[in-house]
C-alpha cells in the first residue's frame, strides 16, 4: 500500500488530498531585445521558476521536465492588423541524475548540457537568460514594436504514461503570464 501511495503522490493525485496549497508557477521579471553590431538580435531576460512538489518529485525520480520559452514580436501598423515579425520557441530540459547526484540543464537549440550540484543553482541559471539568439527573418523596419515573452512546462514532452494525469491535474499546469513590453526601431 505504501508503494501505491508513493506513485499516486508522484502523479499528483494525492496533492489535493494532502492539502498542498503552494503557489507554483513561473514569473518573467524582465525581458529586453537588443541588436548586435552585425544587425542580429538577442534576448536578455530574468525569470523566476517555482516548481511544486509534484514536479520536483517526478524529476527526482527520473522524469525530465521540458520548459518552453515563447517569444512573440509584432510591428504596430496603424491601418492594418499588427504584423508578426518573430514567433519562436526555445526549449530547455531539466533532469536529475541520482547516481551522480547532479541536476542537468540542456538547451535544445545548441545541445549544450550543464551540470549543477543543487536544484537552486540550476533554477538560478535557467532564469538568467543572456544574449539568447533571436532569429529575425529580415531586418526590422523602423516603427513601433510590441514584444511578449512567457514560459510553460511542456506536458507533451512528459513520458506517455504520465500525460493523462498531467492533463487533468492542475499541479502540472505550470506557466507564466505573458510579459509584454514595447520598443522602437
Amino acid at each position: 500500500m505504501n508503494r501505491f501511495a508513493g506513485w499516486l503522490a508522484l502523479f499528483g493525485l494525492l496533492a489535493p488530498l494532502a492539502g498542498w496549497n503552494a503557489e507554483p508557477g513561473f514569473t518573467v521579471r524582465r525581458a529586453e531585445l537588443f541588436q548586435h553590431e552585425d544587425r542580429s538580435w538577442g534576448l536578455d531576460a530574468d525569470i523566476d521558476y517555482h516548481f511544486n512538489e509534484t514536479a520536483v518529485e517526478a524529476m527526482q525520480n527520473g522524469v525530465p521536465l521540458t520548459l518552453v520559452l515563447r517569444l512573440r514580436v509584432k510591428r504596430a501598423r496603424p491601418w492594418w492588423w499588427d504584423e508578426t515579425v518573430i514567433s519562436e520557441n526555445h526549449r530547455r530540459t531539466i533532469r536529475y541524475h541520482p547516481l551522480a547526484r547532479a541536476y542537468q540543464l540542456t538547451a535544445a537549440e545548441s545541445g549544450v548540457t550543464e551540470n549543477f550540484a543543487t536544484l537552486r543553482a540550476l533554477l538560478e541559471e535557467l532564469g538568467r537568460i543572456r544574449n539568447l539568439p533571436v532569429q529575425a527573418p529580415r531586418p526590422f523596419d523602423s516603427g513601433d514594436y510590441h514584444a511578449a515573452l512567457s514560459v510553460t512546462l511542456d506536458i507533451e514532452s512528459l513520458p506517455l504514461p504520465l500525460r493523462p494525469t498531467a492533463y487533468l491535474s492542475p499541479q502540472w499546469h505550470l506557466n507564466s503570464p505573458w510579459y509584454r513590453w514595447s520598443f522602437a526601431n
